[in-house]
C-alpha cells in the first residue's frame, strides 16, 4: 500500500512539472507578438510620416521632389476625351499654374464611318473661350493634304487653347486644352505635351420659318447666325414663305438675329446648333412697313443704281434697280430719311417720310426723290 501510495504522489508531480512548463512557454510566446507588434507600429509609423495623411493634406513636408506622388506626370497618361483633360493627380490640379515656357500638342485625326476623305483639311489652334492662360495662349493654322491624319505643333507657348479639326462640310468638335507648368514646382516639365484625338463629322444644317404678324411668310429677309466668342457671321435670307436654310455650321452656342445686324428687329435669340439638323422655334414679327422708293432726275427719268442710304428705326442700306425703284421691307413704323447718291451722274438726292404700321396686303406707300447734279 505504501509502494502504491509512493508510485501516485510521483505521478502527481509529475503532473504538476508539465503545468509549469506549459505557462512558461505561453508567457514567452506573448512577448514575442509584443516585440512584433512594436516593430510593426514603427515601421508604419515612419511610412506614415512620409506620405500624405488625406488625398485632400497634399505631400508631406518632407517628401523629396523626386516623389511619385507630384513628380512629372507620365505625358503619355495626359489625353483629351470630349474635351475634358483627363488623367492629373489630385495635387496638380490644387496648384496654381503656370504658363511661361513653351510645350508641345500633338495628335491624329480620323473621319467618321462613310465620310469621303477630304483632299485637305485645316488644324485650327486657338486662344480658349474661358480656360486659365488664354491670354498667353497664341493662335496657329495648318492646312495638310487628306492623307496626312496626325499632327505636332512644336514651341507652342503655354496657355489655354482651343482646336479643332476643319474640312469642306465637315469638323470636329472643338476640345479645350492646356499646356501648363506648376508655379511650385517650375523646375518640372509640368504637362508640356499634350497628345489628342479629333473625328471629323458633317457639319451641322440650321433652318427655321419667320411669318410676318398676320400669318404670312417673311420673305426676303435677312438672317444672322453668329457663334458666342467668333466674329465671323454666317448670313441668308428667306424665300417667299419665310423658310431659310444654312449649311455647313458647326456645332455650338450661336446668336440668331433677324433684319439688320446692328440694329434687330425682334430681340436676339440664342440657339443650340447641333448634328444633323438644328431647327429654331418658328417666330412671328410684330407689325412692320414696306415702302417703295424712286429715284428720278431733273426731267423725272429714272435713275438706275443710285445707293440708297437711311437713317431711322430701322437702318436701310439698298440700290435701286433699272426702273429706278426699289422695294425696302421689313422697317418699323417711325421717321426716316434717306439719302441716295448715283456717282456715274455725279446726282444726289434727299428724303424724309413717315411710316405707320399696315396690313400687308396693302399696296406699299411710293417714295419718289428727285436727284440733282452738284446737291
Amino acid at each position: 500500500m505504501k509502494s502504491i501510495q509512493r508510485q501516485s504522489n510521483t505521478g502527481r508531480s509529475h503532473i504538476r512539472g508539465r503545468d509549469g512548463i506549459g505557462n512558461a512557454g505561453a508567457i514567452t510566446a506573448l512577448g514575442a507578438v509584443l516585440v512584433l507588434i512594436l516593430l510593426g507600429w514603427n515601421t508604419w509609423s515612419e511610412l506614415r510620416g512620409a506620405q500624405p495623411l488625406d488625398p485632400l493634406e497634399g505631400p508631406a513636408e518632407d517628401t523629396s521632389p523626386g516623389d511619385p506622388q507630384i513628380g512629372s506626370p507620365d505625358p503619355n497618361a495626359l489625353r483629351i476625351q470630349g474635351g475634358l483633360q483627363s488623367g492629373i493627380e489630385l495635387p496638380f490640379k490644387r496648384m496654381e499654374k503656370s504658363f511661361a515656357g513653351s510645350g508641345t500638342l500633338t495628335g491624329a485625326v480620323s473621319f467618321a464611318p462613310g465620310m469621303a476623305v477630304p483632299t485637305e483639311w485645316t488644324l485650327s489652334i486657338r486662344p480658349s473661350l474661358f480656360a486659365l492662360g488664354r491670354d498667353s495662349a497664341q493662335e496657329r493654322t495648318r492646312t495638310l493634304p487628306g492623307n496626312i491624319t496626325t499632327f505636332e505643333e512644336f514651341d507652342l507657348p503655354m496657355g489655354g487653347y482651343r482646336i479643332q479639326a476643319l474640312a469642306q462640310g465637315m469638323s470636329s468638335t472643338a476640345q479645350e486644352v492646356m499646356l501648363y507648368k506648376l508655379a511650385e514646382r517650375e523646375d518640372l516639365p509640368g504637362v508640356n505635351r499634350v497628345h489628342m484625338t479629333l473625328q471629323m463629322v458633317p457639319k451641322a444644317n440650321v433652318e427655321g420659318v419667320v411669318y410676318g404678324h398676320t400669318g404670312q411668310g417673311a420673305g426676303d429677309l435677312k438672317i444672322t447666325l453668329q457663334m458666342h466668342g467668333r466674329p465671323t457671321r454666317q448670313t441668308v435670307r428667306t424665300n417667299y414663305a419665310g423658310l431659310w436654310n444654312l449649311e455647313g455650321i458647326d456645332e455650338g452656342t450661336y446668336v440668331l438675329r433677324l433684319g439688320p445686324y446692328e440694329r434687330p428687329l425682334i430681340p436676339e435669340r440664342e440657339i443650340q446648333v447641333r448634328r444633323p439638323i438644328t431647327r429654331t422655334e418658328d417666330i412671328t414679327l410684330p407689325p412692320l412697313c414696306t415702302v417703295r422708293l424712286r429715284a428720278v432726275d431733273e426731267t423725272d427719268r429714272p435713275i438706275e443704281g443710285a445707293s440708297v442710304r437711311g437713317m431711322g428705326p430701322t437702318p436701310i442700306d439698298c440700290v435701286t434697280g433699272f426702273d429706278g425703284q426699289v422695294k425696302i421691307q421689313h422697317l418699323a413704323p417711325g421717321v426716316y430719311q434717306v439719302r441716295l447718291d448715283h456717282q456715274a451722274s455725279g446726282r444726289k438726292g434727299r428724303g424724309e417720310f413717315t411710316l405707320k404700321a399696315q396690313p400687308e396686303e396693302q399696296a406699299p406707300e411710293l417714295i419718289l426723290v428727285r436727284c440733282l447734279k452738284g446737291k
